[in-house]
């Protein structure tokens, strides 16, 4: 196996490398899996942005989802890619729209001296609503259910890199939380309920992702119930 290197960059000096295993050889055809059928790809401007549509009112429904107390507004806009299932929560994923990173990554390829995602590359917001399945309440702690995207052809060990800005989430109608401030856990999220979380990363069209979520939720003691933790997983083309 070929070993890539990441090295973590702080202001305008390297602070130190993060050593990253590759996976499979980037001429190996990824394969697509998971529950859902990957979407048809169309091209797009990866510069272009589409901004997304209004946000609705803190606490009201967006489109078919009923949004939780605590939760922050759900948009639906964007392209649906797919769904991922667990036993108790579903997560529908939305491409929403397309930019351009705002800053460097703090990671670069040690052999290359490449950064993974330089600033001006093209990016996509993936969003993701998450919502009750099951006839009862889940209690949540802060890491919710978090949802992630990797490139099938993904070499290196770790998620890919992300543009941190606020602004490009704010810009889109987005959130990268989920929740509203001063809000404290447990986050009961009831039958039905639903609550949304974006994220970034490298853009290109027509590319295959792997979505992986988990929930674990939380306890009477205020603690993560592992036993009951739940994973699910597809893989989406990006349009």
């Amino acid at each position: 196996m070929r070993v890539n290197n990441l090295m973590k960059i702080s202001g305008l000096a390297a602070a130190g490398l993060l050593a990253l295993s590759a996976c499979a050889p980037a001429a190996t055809s990824p394969t697509a899996g998971g529950s859902e059928s990957p979407s048809s790809s169309s091209s797009s401007s990866p510069s272009a942005s589409s901004a997304a549509s209004s946000a609705p009112s803190e606490g009201a429904s967006s489109g078919s989802y009923k949004v939780a107390s605590w939760a922050l507004p759900v948009s639906d806009a964007g392209d649906k890619l797919g769904s991922l299932k667990g036993d108790s929560f579903s997560v529908d994923v939305f491409q929403v729209a397309t930019d351009v990173a705002s800053k460097d990554s703090m990671f670069v390829d040690k052999e290359t001296k490449e950064n993974l995602l330089k600033k001006g590359a093209p990016i996509v917001y993936v969003n993701y609503v998450v919502t009750n399945t099951s006839s009862a309440d889940i209690p949540l702690s802060h890491s919710l259910v978090t949802p992630n995207a990797k490139y099938t052809d993904w070499k290196y060990l770790g998620g890919m890199p992300s543009d941190s800005s606020s602004d490009g989430f704010k810009k889109h109608g987005l959130t990268s939380s989920g929740i509203k401030l001063k809000e404290k856990d447990p986050f009961v999220l009831k039958p039905g309920e639903s609550f949304n979380i974006a994220e970034n990363f490298a853009y290109t069209a027509g590319k295959e992702a792997e979505i992986k979520a988990t929930m674990t939720p939380q306890n009477a003691a205020g603690d993560l119930d592992h036993d009951k933790k739940e994973t699910a997983e597809t893989t989406v083309t990006l349009k």
